[in-house]
């Protein structure tokens, strides 16, 4: 179960599948109480998860450790894989615990986003979607969001999926809790923003205007609920970009 740099992204055995499962099906209760405990959890819109039919591209902007669990949660009963660094997923223990609960390692370069593309064809037949977090880093309970990677729409692009943005919105509470709120936008679809070149390869300045106006959408969405409500959207709980790891997160 264990995953080697230069492996397969995503173990599709149906021995690994079924313990991934019993693994998710048994923590997942203990897991979303814990979120529970420290935030009130609030979904919007995810019913869109639900009735969508065939596969998508999940994005979300990142805001906390816990948001993994608060994300697969937005799409219950649905599963979904979700992309993290690869130094991540090679810690020994934590990997295969982490690919388990739907980790799939995201290698570095162009080569490593090929190679995920090309994993992800055959994923869809187990799983619904694929999520990224295209800020690239966590910035905890941050209500700006940053420019996005490029990496989750032209992956999009190439599978012919729509991006599904998941926004979290981080509203002011008691002394010690703020409350989160997870909102599902509507589907973006590639056709609406890619070009392609004279060879039919994709044209990269599209791509990231792909990005850049889901990243937008998403931004607009905090700021619209911040004129409704100035609770909403908070800055005050705000706590800087999350500190790097050696064998973790980088």
């Amino acid at each position: 179960m264990a995953y080697r740099r230069g492996k397969d992204l995503i173990n599709f055995s149906f021995f690994f599948r079924a313990v991934s499962r019993l693994v998710f099906s048994c923590l997942w209760p203990i897991a979303y109480l814990l979120v529970a405990l420290l935030y009130s959890i609030r979904y919007e819109g995810h019913k869109k998860l639900r009735r969508l039919n065939g596969g998508a591209v999940l994005v979300s902007n990142h805001t906390a450790y816990l948001d993994p669990i608060m994300i697969s949660g937005a799409a219950l009963p649905r599963l979904i894989y979700q992309t993290l660094l690869e130094a991540t997923v090679e810690t020994p223990v934590l990997g295969t615990f982490t690919r388990l609960l739907g980790g799939v390692p995201l290698p570095p370069g162009m080569r490593g986003l090929e190679k995920l593309i090309e994993t992800a064809k055959p994923a869809f037949r187990y799983r619904h979607f694929i999520h990224f977090y295209p800020e690239g880093e966590l910035s905890l309970n941050s209500q700006r969001i940053e420019r996005f990677k490029f990496g989750a729409f032209w992956a999009a692009a190439k599978l012919n999926l729509p991006v599904i943005p998941i926004v979290t919105i981080i509203s002011e509470g008691g002394r010690r809790f703020h409350k989160r709120r997870l909102v599902v936008l509507d589907p973006f679809y590639p056709k609406d923003f890619i070009r392609h070149k004279e060879n039919d390869s994709l044209d990269l300045d599209s791509v990231q205007s792909f990005a850049e106006a889901v990243r937008q959408a998403m931004q607009d969405e905090i700021d619209r609920r911040r004129t409704l409500n100035p609770k909403d959207g908070t800055h005050r709980y705000y706590q800087g970009k999350a500190a790097r790891i050696r064998g973790i997160n980088r």
